[in-house]
């Protein structure tokens, strides 16, 4: 009895299929590789621009500081055409007014008709200001204190007057631009009998006022002191000088006597 083909029941056996899974992997394999070479490519492309980017900064650098040295010089040439044009221009100074009167006091030792260093030192910048103002004049008065005779003191009220005259005419003011006159004792300004008062009276007050030229016509001829009385001054003045250094004298009549 032959043996017909052996029948083998598989049941519910799944086949396997190899082919679709071999394909899986190499499509996964070849995604990896993609993405990889992609990262390389980004990673090489950024690396890329920041190298440009670094080389171009130096250059933009380079311009920049060339315009601002540029400009820098364009400034400079305008600050220098400015300067220039300034110095070229004259700046003139603000007139300062003078005023219309001017008082001064120039004081004396005792006894003395001559000027001490700081008088003539007022005297000097009183001429040099007559001399550019010549519509100005002069009332020169002289004072004394009130030791000694009142008439010795007109005497010499009027030597000290004539003094400061003389010191202004010799600086270059016209004569007759001045007036001298004498108070003597009569015009004190301090009463008391103190060492104070007597300095503050014994002086030559100056009376500088502006009244025009065409108001101070030169005399036709030049008038000169001839007061007799000038000889008995000085020899008055020459003995008070080697006396003692005092004022309290008690005037004598008639004669007058040495004092302020």
């Amino acid at each position: 009895m032959q043996k017909g083909p052996s029948q083998v029941s598989s049941g519910n056996i799944a086949p396997a299929v190899m082919g679709p899974q071999r394909d899986t992997k190499d499509v996964m394999i070849l995604a990896a590789l993609v993405l990889f070479l992609s990262g390389l490519i980004a990673a090489a492309w950024f690396y890329g621009q920041s190298s440009e980017q670094i080389k171009i900064t130096p250059a933009t650098e380079k311009v920049e500081n060339g315009s601002v040295s540029e400009i820098l010089k364009n400034a400079s040439a305008l600050n220098q055409a400015e300067a220039s044009t300034t110095n070229s221009t004259p700046v003139t100074a603000p007139a300062i007014s003078t005023p219309d009167i001017i008082h001064s006091d120039i004081y004396f030792e005792v006894g003395r008709k001559g000027l001490t260093d700081k008088g003539k030192a007022q005297l000097s910048a009183q001429a040099d200001m007559l001399k550019q103002h010549e519509e100005y004049g002069v009332l020169i008065q002289g004072y004394t204190d009130q030791q000694g005779s009142a008439s010795y003191n007109k005497q010499l009220g009027l030597k000290r007057a004539e003094t400061v005259k003389t010191e202004l005419l010799n600086s270059g003011v016209a004569e007759h631009r001045m007036k001298v006159v004498s108070l003597g004792e009569e015009g004190v300004l301090c009463i008391d009998n103190s060492v104070v008062c007597h300095t503050i009276n014994r002086r030559v007050h100056m009376e500088v006022r502006k009244i025009g030229q065409e108001h101070m016509a030169a005399p036709a001829v030049a008038t000169t002191s001839s007061d007799p009385s000038e000889a008995g001054i000085d020899a008055s003045t020459k003995a008070e000088e080697t006396g003692p250094p005092t004022e309290n004298l008690v005037p004598l009549n008639p004669e007058p006597t040495p004092g302020s």
